[in-house]
């Protein structure tokens, strides 16, 4: 798998009106001076430490810069740089105002361009280049794996700001962060980005910008003049990793192709000698392992040598990533018998107290060998004389013994973060695991093979929060449905907890077998490097050249006094033709029954597939993110300095000193959770339901009085704003809640606010809590903890949908949005619009109503698939839909013991149904 990129994009600030400042008599002269005076000097600034910190210009357009870096932390400080040296010495205009540049950054897989191999393309760029279009003059705004990154890092001098959430084109509504490097604090983004038409980018050559900074990592350029280690000639690099270069090589003497990795000269220098007696302590170790599935170490330097290298026999074939790439989704038998293989690979490795750690695709190959060279594996045999598919596992030369607490060293240098996404949780934490880790990574590789992609590969966490916390993905695909009982394996392969998976390799090569049966993977394999030999997909059938169909041309052949046909006439033509007719009518037949078994076989796979959504969606993701959020407000609501800072406000509401420390403390919430709750405010209400501090600040909510707000009283419905009887007869919650939607007063935008009470113990005179009947504490309300969430910002649905599936959010709540009650409220859909807001049809409505989904804590929305109906944000568009629907159900701490299970919600996955 590709290594992550981090892609930039620069813009000089306003540099339409500055070049129409610039002096000169034409267009052409002004832009001459926009060159020299502005764009010269800030791509001198661009450059400056460019290589030192490993990045290189892409391409330009005007004064657009596209830039790509090996380590999102080295981008962020060249961004910071910049920003600084503008700030330290400005360009000035002649205005004799600062030019200020706006930078967009986002890390992902890279995707080269097919026309130009210097070139990138794709979504992960498209996001970067999006981030930009909503940054202003001094801004650095980044994506939240960028945000995830630095933050993990802990960058001195720099902070990060949870601007709030975007619809990026083309991207979906994300979260944007700011990198603040200065005391300016959060500078304000765009609102809407500007329209323009797209520009036209320059693809800058590559030479002149590798990185070559002193004591850097040494690339494979720095290892041209790398001729010959021991008895090794050195051909081409045919591998890179964070601690070594392999290469292509032969034995002077006997010609022998071998691979060789030589240790980077990093890695030789002092200060590093406890790497060097590990990796000779390990290749001791790893000398005498051989099996058929595991590439063979053969010879290495020794602890005295300059060169410290290792040489491993060289595998021709395929990695398992270039399999995928060029292929896409493999075929379930052949993908089970290539992790049957690797399973049989690390099984042998584990009886002798090894663990891999970093099985993934790259690391395992496939190569054809002649049959006379396996034994011993007769479920090898792939049908085909003389050739058998045979699963390598590579980089065994640098695995780790499991009694070792080290790192890798292929890890050393901490860059290592495309293996990320084959990672187990409890590898993100400690180094100390066991083979149970690498039984984890294998999953990861199954599912790839099968999905083509690993499991969180779209997911807004974290790598190690996605493996940690969010639910497998399912995979579904109308070309190959996945046995029940294989997505069984593979989830027990990737359980959290290294105890509920396989104890051993050697169980999942046989969970794997009976799935494996019958694959032709040496096939495959000679599909995907182009032989032109014979396939053994199915051969298409022909008719017999010599059969001949004869049709009855006319009744004139007949005789008039013969009406009935002779018996040479039956046994010559008739029969022929009726034989002729039943084949016919029976080839119909079978068609249309193909055609039938198909359209169920395509029913049954999305009623399976997207009842697997719906479970993971109402069942795991929607109970995390509604759990989480209530945690966040239980927890700070029990803060001591919060509760008296409320009762001061609520003894003494004029002194208005008593608010600004208030604000002071909610908004370190925002900062606090930020990286994993999406809110639009923060607020606080007093014991009446005014509104005493918020953030971000607003002055057209802050002091209001919003005792009718559903969030603060949990009444479920908003009485009459002006009616004094009910606002005297109102109180506040006294447990958590999430309120009925509601319109914004400030935005008009439609939201949901989660909120909880704020306990305040009653003492008595002496300062002693006073306590009830039951001999508990006695506590009062004296104000609300909330926030507020925007409807499109529930994008914890939008996670790992494929194939034209969609989710839905939907509440079957009474709610009074409109002017008179109803049901039925869309709360998120991918395709709805900011600010508007649709409902379930009455037809549609009545058949969820009818499953009662709060019936019962077995439901199963597979039972009650649902077809034919449409789409209610797109029902113009005429499609019908396949549909799943699940019931949210949550728990709420209330902070004393009680969990409280809540419903009301549904999540309704859906897809079109096929023509």
């Amino acid at each position: 798998m590709a290594e992550l990129k981090t892609f930039v994009f620069t813009d000089i600030s306003g540099s339409v009106r500055l070049k129409d400042e610039m002096s000169g008599r034409s267009v052409t002269e002004r832009d001459v001076a926009f060159i020299t005076s502005i764009l010269t000097p800030h791509r001198q600034r661009i450059e400056a430490r460019l290589a030192e910190f490993g990045g290189r210009v892409v391409s330009t357009a005007g004064d657009g810069h596209f830039l790509v870096f090996d380590h999102t932390v080295e981008a962020a400080q060249w961004a910071v740089d910049v920003q600084k040296s503008h700030e330290a010495a400005p360009i000035v205009t002649p205005k004799d105002e600062h030019v200020e540049v706006r930078m967009s950054m986002h890390v992902g897989v890279p995707q080269i361009d097919p026309g130009d191999r210097d070139n990138f393309v794709g979504k992960t760029v498209d996001y970067a280049a999006r981030l930009n279009d909503y940054a202003t003059g001094g801004q650095i705004l980044v994506s939240r794996s960028v945000m995830a990154i630095l933050e993990d890092v802990g960058l001195e001098g720099v902070r990060l700001h949870l601007q709030g959430r975007k619809n990026l084109k083309g991207i979906g509504n994300v979260e944007i962060h700011e990198l603040l490097y200065d005391d300016h604090g959060p500078r304000p983004m765009r609102n809407q980005p500007k329209s323009h038409t797209e520009r036209q980018w320059t693809v800058v050559p590559t030479q002149g910008f590798e990185p070559a900074h002193a004591g850097g990592s040494v690339g494979v350029a720095g290892h041209t003049a790398l001729k010959r280690v021991g008895n090794y000639e050195l051909e081409e690099v045919i591998g890179s990793g964070g601690m070594g270069d392999v290469y292509k090589a032969h034995h002077t003497q006997f010609g022998r192709v071998r691979a060789v990795k030589v240790i980077k000269p990093q890695f030789v220098v002092a200060g590093h000698q406890d790497v060097i007696r590990r990796f000779y302590n390990e290749i001791k170790a790893v000398g005498r392992l051989e099996h058929k599935n595991i590439v063979v170490a053969i010879d290495s330097s020794s602890p005295d040598d300059m060169l410290h290298y290792l040489v491993m026999e060289f595998i021709e074939g395929l990695s398992l990533d270039e399999m995928v790439t060029r292929h896409g989704p493999l075929p379930v038998a052949e993908s089970c018998e290539i992790i049957r293989q690797a399973a049989r690979g690390l099984q042998y490795i584990h009886k002798h107290e090894m663990v891999h750690r970093d099985v993934k695709p790259s690391n395992l190959m496939v190569t054809l060998v002649d049959a006379d060279q396996i034994s011993g594996d007769s479920t090898l045999v792939d049908h085909e004389d003389g050739e058998r598919a045979v699963v390598k596992i590579l980089d065994l030369g640098l695995a780790l013994l499991a009694v070792d607490s080290q790192d890798r060293l292929t890890r050393f240098d901490h860059k290592a973060m495309g293996t990320g996404m084959y990672m187990p949780p409890e590898q993100w934490k400690t180094t100390s695991v066991d083979i149970r880790a690498d039984i984890y990574s294998l999953g990861c590789t199954l599912y790839h093979l099968l999905a083509g992609n690993p499991p969180f590969f779209d997911s807004d966490l974290r790598p190690e929060k996605a493996h940690e916390k969010s639910a497998v993905p399912p995979i579904h695909s109308s070309m190959q449905p996945l046995p029940r009982k294989l997505w069984d394996v593979l989830q027990k392969m990737l359980e959290k907890r290294p105890e509920d998976r396989y104890d051993s390799p050697a169980e999942v090569a046989a969970a794997l077998a009976p799935f494996a049966e019958g694959h032709q993977l040496a096939a495959l394999v000679r599909n995907i490097e182009g032989d032109d030999g014979p396939s053994h997909a199915t051969t298409p059938t022909k008719p017999n050249g010599n059969s001949k169909a004869e049709t009855w041309r006319s009744r004139s052949r007949f005789g008039s006094a013969n009406l009935f046909p002779t018996p040479r006439f039956v046994l010559t033509k008739a029969l022929p033709l009726l034989f002729l007719a039943c084949a016919l009518g029976g080839f119909y037949w079978m068609v249309m029954a193909s055609r039938a078994h198909f359209r169920q076989r395509e029913t049954d796979i999305a009623r399976t597939n997207l009842a697997s959504y719906a479970r993971s969606a109402a069942k795991v993701a929607m109970p995390q993110e509604l759990t989480k959020r209530f945690s966040a407000l239980t927890t700070a609501a029990s803060d001591e300095k919060l509760i008296a800072m409320v009762d001061a406000i609520d003894k003494k509401p004029e002194d208005e000193a008593l608010y600004p420390p208030l604000l002071d403390w909610i908004k370190d919430l925002p900062y606090e959770h930020g990286k994993d709750i999406a809110a639009e405010s923060w607020f606080i209400q007093d014991a009446q339901g005014v509104q005493i501090a918020r953030w971000p600040k607003d002055d057209g909510s802050y002091k209001k009085d919003y005792w009718y707000r559903d969030y603060f009283h949990g009444k479920g419905k908003e009485p009459d704003r002006n009616d004094p009887v009910a606002k005297a007869a109102t109180k506040p919650i006294t447990e958590p809640h999430l309120s009925c939607v509601y319109s914004s007063s400030t935005s008009k935008l439609l939201k949901v606010a989660f909120s909880v009470p704020i306990w305040k113990p009653i003492v008595d005179a002496e300062g002693e809590p006073e306590l009830n009947e039951n001999g508990k504490p006695r506590r009062e309300v004296i104000g609300v903890l909330a926030m507020s969430v925007n409807l499109k910002d529930f994008t914890v649905l939008d996670k790992s949908m494929s194939g034209g599936s969609q989710v839905m959010l939907i509440d079957l709540r009474d709610d009074w949005v409109a002017p008179t009650k109803d049901r039925g409220l869309v709360l998120h859909h991918p395709e709805m619009d900011e600010g508007n807001f649709v409902r379930l049809d009455k037809e549609l409505l009545e058949k969820i109503d009818a499953a009662n989904p709060w019936k019962a804590e077995d439901f199963d929305g597979e039972k009650h698939f649902l077809t034919d109906y449409f789409d209610p944000v797109d029902g113009a568009s005429g499609k019908k839909y396949w549909g799943v629907f699940e019931p949210v159900r949550y728990e709420i701490d209330q902070g004393a013991g009680d969990n409280t299970d809540r419903f009301g919600w549904i999540v309704l996955v859906q897809q079109p149904m096929d023509e």
